[in-house]
């Protein structure tokens, strides 16, 4: 999901996910735990949020959370308290869906994509293989492609394509040329990594400036 200015991403509880900001921009996380929930009575079993919510209301109420936090007095934290509800009240009754099953993934296989997730990240910066990955993850390779495929909706490869290319892109945002982004994010050479980011990315590196 793209985000833009005064959007709201929620992350519901066991989705893997990850952010890569596209700009120089700020940005504040809120996380919420079960016991709060339960505490006020918001728990409610099988709810989704919705991942990207543009919402007038809701902003007014993040925002104010912010202020509240930056303020920092002596009644900031019953503040702050007040408003998540609210907040949270505001998400269940216009931005929330049921599920109508609990989450299709096991802690297994979450655990599994988290530890695929996180060697990717570390070395997408050079040529890497599926045969590689599985063997230094210990698992088969027909296992962590169709586990992986299935709770990230990537295969492996495009995955680590997505990577590369946002980061390249990020190092061009910072003055890089294109060639030695492309060298950085490991590419074989420039055209190939032109081919990359446009199936990738949906445009070509040369217009990332513009």
């Amino acid at each position: 999901f793209l985000a833009k200015k005064g959007d709201l991403v929620t992350v519901n509880s066991e989705v893997v996910h990850s952010a890569t900001p596209t700009s120089d921009i700020s940005y504040y996380i809120l996380i919420a735990h079960d016991e709060f929930f339960k505490a006020n009575g918001l728990y409610l079993s099988g709810t989704q949020f919705s991942p990207l919510i543009r919402s007038e209301e809701v902003q007014k109420i993040f925002g104010d959370i912010i202020l509240e936090y930056e303020k920092s007095d002596g009644f900031s934290p019953v503040a702050i308290t007040a408003l998540c509800l609210s907040l949270f009240v505001t998400l269940n009754r216009h931005h929330a869906e049921k599920t109508g099953s609990e989450n299709d993934f096991d802690n297994k296989q979450i655990e599994t994509v988290k530890l695929a997730l996180d060697y990717l990240k570390n070395n997408f910066n050079r040529k890497l293989t599926v045969d590689e990955i599985s063997s230094v993850l210990n698992f088969s390779k027909s296992h962590l492609s169709h586990v992986f495929k299935k709770v990230t909706g990537h295969s492996i490869i495009s995955y680590v394509n997505l990577l590369k290319c946002q980061n390249a892109k990020t190092l061009i945002l910072n003055g890089a040329t294109i060639k030695k982004a492309s060298d950085e994010c490991g590419f074989k050479d420039v055209s190939y990594f032109t081919r990359t980011y446009k199936k990738t990315m949906g445009s070509l590196p040369s217009e990332i400036l513009k």
